[in-house]
């Protein structure tokens, strides 16, 4: 069975992100999971549970392969070349990372509203 993320803890997963960057040329079919991601973590929800959070789209005209790279909070990136996931592939892959991040934080003491 597949891991189920609530919206609430999505909300609170999301403060382990610091940035997002997002490129892709919107001509390109390949993009499709670039630009749901885009929409995804662009919404109200997010943006309100993490002020720090930056999201920054590029997009662009040229023939390069869509990407995405998560920036997290402690100092840690991971980047998808888009072609090769879905939307929710990758942002299941970001809430594991940050899971263990949420894991690490608590046994260490710290808050990541701190950071």
């Amino acid at each position: 069975m597949p891991l189920k993320i609530t919206k609430e803890m999505s909300s609170h997963l999301i403060k382990y992100v610091r940035s997002i960057d997002v490129a892709f040329n919107p001509f390109d079919m390949r993009t499709r999971s670039a630009r749901e991601l885009l929409r995804e973590v662009n919404s109200e929800r997010f943006l309100q549970a993490n002020p720090k959070l930056k999201v920054n789209p590029d997009i662009h005209s040229k023939p390069n392969a869509p990407s995405v790279k998560f920036s997290f909070v402690d100092g840690t990136d991971v980047s998808f070349d888009c072609r090769e996931y879905l939307a929710n592939e990758m942002l299941m892959d970001v809430w594991r990372t940050t899971m263990k991040m949420d894991d690490d934080f608590e046994m260490e003491g710290k808050n990541v509203d701190d950071m």
